[in-house]
């Protein structure tokens, strides 16, 4: 059923003004939490380092802007390959690509040089430098956003469409960009930041590991987006979820990084350098190193859940159908509104 025959012209302005309050509302949270972020002593520097000297709330503004267009499509393309597999199973991976290279030329200008070169590596191949920047970034970037697709997909598999053969999909295209990530990023491009904070100068083992944990984090954000958009109503299931899923993520990302960054007697592991909030703080550890992943693990969680939420919200304005009783009646066996 289109989207036309199931809202009339009152319900669509409806929905439309629904969505347009509710995504200004998140966009200055998430500006205002940003800008704390970016302010905030004892915040990871690499993070600050990203704001400059002297922060600003325009600053803000557009980082705000940029995290919930680089997290935001992937969890409405996981969403729609499990809701509508159909044109879905082709649209994903070219979309997922088009979404990338979108990213990074917002990346690229946004930021300073040396923040891209942080993330991707110098270039060094016989190619254009911005070219083999975009290579590298695009990369990267796919196993990040093919785990935050998952986070969704799964959710809404889990809670809404009940048909696990539909994951297949995003399972398949998640082998693909995560081995074509892997032999870019670490075999070809041997880019130095994430051989050495990946546990065995990034192994298969812990580059897997990184996007397990991209993925809990994401579901972790889809429970609570799904619940602040009124598609979930279970409230206490959503915040145990949430709180489930730290301890376990933090173990994931343990497995993930390297114990020992400077060598086999080194003191210092990739997490610690990670959650540091200046160059020449260090030395946390157990319980301290936890109780900075949670807080992080919050921020990070929170910026997931406002760039998901609109898609959630996308997805429960079908209460302004005339009629959402007819839905049901027209596609028999699928939840209600999953025929359009």
């Amino acid at each position: 059923m289109s989207v036309n025959s199931a809202f009339g012209e009152t319900e669509r302005r409806q929905a439309i003004a629904f969505l347009l309050l509710r995504l200004a509302l998140i966009l200055a949270v998430a500006t205002l939490l940003l800008y704390l972020v970016a302010v905030t002593p004892g915040v990871p520097y690499h993070v600050r380092e990203l704001f400059g000297s002297r922060p600003t709330p325009l600053q803000a503004l557009l980082f705000a802007v940029m995290v919930l267009l680089a997290l935001g499509p992937p969890a409405l393309l996981g969403l729609q390959l499990i809701r509508r597999p159909a044109p879905w199973a082709w649209l994903f991976p070219i979309a997922m690509l088009a979404h990338a290279v979108l990213i990074f030329l917002v990346f690229r200008y946004a930021t300073p040089i040396a923040s891209v070169h942080d993330l991707v590596g110098m270039p060094q191949w016989p190619m254009p430098a911005e070219l083999e920047r975009l290579i590298r970034f695009v990369a990267l970037f796919l196993v990040v956003s093919v785990s935050v697709a998952g986070g969704t997909a799964l959710l809404f598999d889990i809670t809404r469409s009940f048909q696990p053969l539909r994951v297949l999909w995003w399972v398949l295209y998640a082998a693909v960009f995560l081995a074509l990530g892997y032999w870019i990023v670490v075999m070809l491009a041997a880019t130095d930041n994430v051989a050495v904070l990946l546990r065995g100068r990034a192994s298969p083992v812990s580059w897997l590991a990184l996007a397990l944990w991209v993925l809990l984090l994401a579901f972790a954000a889809s429970l609570l987006a799904q619940r602040l958009a009124g598609v979930f109503t279970g409230t206490l299931a959503a915040v145990f979820g949430v709180a489930l899923l730290a301890p376990l993520s933090y173990a994931v990302l343990l497995l993930a990084t390297e114990p020992r960054v400077l060598g086999p007697q080194s003191g210092l592991s990739a997490l610690e350098f990670l959650l540091s909030g200046s160059r020449y703080e260090y030395g946390f550890r157990g319980s301290q190193l936890f109780g900075r992943y949670l807080l992080n693990y919050l921020v990070a969680m929170l910026l997931l859940t406002f760039a998901q939420y609109p898609v959630w919200v996308g997805y429960s304005t079908r209460r302004f159908a005339r009629n959402p009783l007819a839905q049901t009646a027209a596609a028999p066996g699928t939840v209600m509104g999953e025929a359009d």
